[in-house]
């Protein structure tokens, strides 16, 4: 199946493992990678051992998620896992400004998590290749009320008008 997703990310379906803290470890991210997936590694609190110790142990290209303020003044576990020459880099909860140059200037695809319109257009700024809107239902996690069903036709119109390179997706699960 051929679509933007698999074309961008030279991927057999169109399957993205969410970067689950404590979840989406190299043997999970592997295994979607392997059956033709995108798989992530969920960084989420991670330190620089447990990067370094993760991209030692996937056995297909993986991309890595993290918590973007997180990310404050550990930037060295950033800088760890662009060293691997990620599939990806994710980043959710929190402004991602800081650390797109540093992603984009490895030509590694930036994925951004947003909640609301604001965030989309922070996320387009800063040049995320990818957008996905997540609502306040995911879990207890977003910063917004406003549900997925009505943030993402909002997400694609903004992205779409402004950002035609970028594109928008929904989690699921």
């Amino acid at each position: 199946m051929n679509t933007r997703l698999t074309d961008r990310f030279g991927i057999e379906h169109p399957v993205v493992l969410a970067p689950m803290d404590d979840v989406a470890d190299a043997r999970l991210a592997s295994a979607v990678s392997a059956a033709g997936g995108l798989g992530l590694l969920g960084g989420g609190y991670a330190d620089a051992d447990w990067v370094r110790q993760q991209f030692d142990q996937v056995s297909a290209a993986v991309g890595c998620g993290f918590i973007t303020w997180t990310l404050k003044g550990n930037e060295h576990v950033l800088e760890h896992a662009l060293a691997r020459g990620p599939a990806a880099l994710f980043l959710s909860f929190g402004d991602p400004a800081p650390y797109a140059p540093r992603i984009r200037a490895a030509a590694v695809p930036l994925i951004c998590q947003v909640h609301n319109i604001g965030q989309a257009a922070r996320a387009i700024e800063v040049g995320a290749d990818v957008i996905v809107a997540q609502g306040g239902e995911a879990g207890g996690h977003g910063e917004g009320l406003r549900s997925t069903f009505t943030l993402v036709p909002e997400v694609v119109d903004l992205v779409a008008g402004t950002a035609p390179r970028s594109w928008c997706w929904q989690p699921v699960g």
